[in-house]
């Protein structure tokens, strides 16, 4: 509608609004961005103990077609052997936007967890053990990491694809980007001066940690298609996506962006 000028966006909702034709175009800015791995979580009381285990078992993700269920999903069936088909999904809420255009494929079962339909709930089915693991980014007490080493399983993960899992991006409206190229110029420049300027604000723990990606990663994350992991992770999240019917074909990232910020 162009109330707003830009923001962050989802990044499998806003590849599919690109394709679609939706006058958004992106910033190689990403906002939302971590190793997923650990995202894998079941009952602290549960048997379970590795990702190979879910064959046939009831799992819930907050909506199917997220970036994160995207992200966790292709996982499954590229790194342990689990494709989508051999699991029973249970859904807290539809998929939304661009995400609710592309149903799962016919021999994937989705289904809602009963009222009320909200993640917390889905949670607690879990929690009762009436589903078996949740791929979710969030925990509660009673849940525990379904994978105990998740940081062997994270860095396997990043030498096998080359890829880190980010879930946002920024977005702007596409004739900011035709009538004032100088202003995403300006913006992505003031972006990327922030993004280095995080750990003075981080606390201990979040310094561990982008201590420990850095290590996996050989540098720092950035904010470049150029240099850097962004591009071959945007290529694998695709690659996801097309596999799990959510893209016909992968576009070329460079049409995702700006002009003005591929350079860099």
């Amino acid at each position: 509608a162009g109330a707003i000028d830009g923001g962050e966006v989802s990044i499998s909702s806003y590849i599919l609004a690109r394709l679609r034709g939706v006058p958004l175009i992106a910033l190689p800015v990403f906002l939302s961005r971590r190793f997923r791995l650990r995202c894998m979580y079941c009952r602290a009381a549960s048997p379970l103990r590795h990702p190979s285990e879910l064959a046939g078992k009831k799992v819930t993700v907050h909506r199917y077609n997220a970036t994160t269920p995207v992200w966790l999903k292709g996982i499954l069936q590229n790194q342990f052997g689990v494709p989508p088909r051999e699991i029973d999904w249970y859904v807290a809420e539809p998929d939304i936007a661009e995400e609710s255009q592309r149903p799962p494929p016919a021999d994937v079962r989705v289904s809602f967890v009963a009222p009320p339909r909200t993640r917390e709930h889905a949670i607690e089915l879990l929690e009762k053990g009436e589903i078996d693991a949740a791929l979710e980014p969030y925990a509660s007490p009673n849940m525990r990491y379904l994978m105990a080493d998740y940081r062997s399983a994270e860095r396997e993960f990043f030498k096998r694809t080359g890829a880190y899992t980010t879930n946002h991006l920024f977005a702007v409206r596409e004739e900011i980007v035709k009538g004032k190229p100088e202003v995403v110029e300006n913006l992505f420049t003031a972006l990327k001066e922030a993004n280095a300027l995080t750990d003075r604000y981080r606390d201990d723990q979040q310094r561990r940690e982008a201590a420990w990606e850095k290590e996996v990663m050989g540098e720092d994350f950035q904010y470049s298609l150029k240099t850097g992991c962004a591009r071959r992770s945007l290529e694998t999240l695709m690659e996801y996506q097309v596999q799990q019917g959510i893209l016909d074909r992968k576009p070329k990232i460079d049409d995702l962006f700006a002009p003005e910020t591929l350079g860099s």
